[in-house]
Formats: C-alpha cells, structure tokens, sequence
C-alpha cells in the first residue's frame, strides 16, 4: 500500500469531530445526572456495511465491588459471558444494541470492555535496606 493510500485510510477512520463533541456532551451530562457515577465511560464501536448505523455509542461506569466480584466469579467458568453480564451492570445508556446483538457485542464492545475495569498505576516501596 501506498503511503497516500495509507493517509486516505487514516484520514476516513478519524470520527467526526461533532461526534466526539455530543459525546463528551453526554458524558458530562450522566456524569452530573448521576450521582454514584464517578466515572462515565463512553465506549463507541464502529457500525458494519450491514449495520443500520455508522457508530454506535454505549456509557459505562466502572463497576461496582459486587458488579466486579460478580464478573470474577462468571470468568472462571464462562469469559464471554462474564464480560457480557459486566457490561450489562455498568451500562448507564446509549445504543442497547451494543449489548443485545451478538456480532457488536463479540466483535466490537467485547475488545473496549477493558476500559471499565483498567487498573491505577501504583508501585510497592521497598523499604528494606539492601545487604540486611
């Protein structure tokens, strides 16, 4: 491929601008709306040819202690399933779809799930003392 075919691929896979603006705008709105939402994580998967639209749009929250403990006790005996009851949990609105169709939920919201439950950056201190 081209270096000109590559910038035309790049360039049609940027979202528009004013769909990342209502978005945001959402965002903020369920964020402000409800209260034991510390975080609103909106997750967008990119429609198919055959699909009725070009984006689709979940918000998430992360999940609850019970919601997550919820999810490690399903992935121990059904992955798939797991991350499906996960996203039902944090889901606060948008396209349902995302969660109902089995091609966008496996093939497009599956692979963003790990956005719900990304981890802080930490580190252990070392309080030994080196040679004791």
């Amino acid at each position: 491929m081209e270096d000109k075919e590559i910038l035309d691929t790049v360039e049609n896979d940027v979202i528009d601008s004013k769909v990342i603006a209502a978005i945001e705008k959402k965002a903020a709105e369920l964020k402000a709306n409800n209260p034991k939402a510390k975080k609103v994580i909106p997750l967008l998967v990119e429609g198919d040819v055959d699909d009725e639209k070009e984006y689709y749009v979940g918000y998430f929250t992360q999940p609850s202690f019970m919601d997550f403990s919820k999810y490690l006790t399903l992935s121990q005996k059904d992955q798939a399933s797991a991350m499906r009851q996960l996203a039902k949990d944090c889901f606060i609105e948008g396209d349902r779809e995302l969660l109902d169709d089995d091609s966008l939920f496996l093939f497009g919201l599956m692979g963003q799930l790990q956005h719900l439950i990304k981890m802080r950056g930490g580190r252990v201190i070392n309080l030994s003392k080196p040679g004791k």
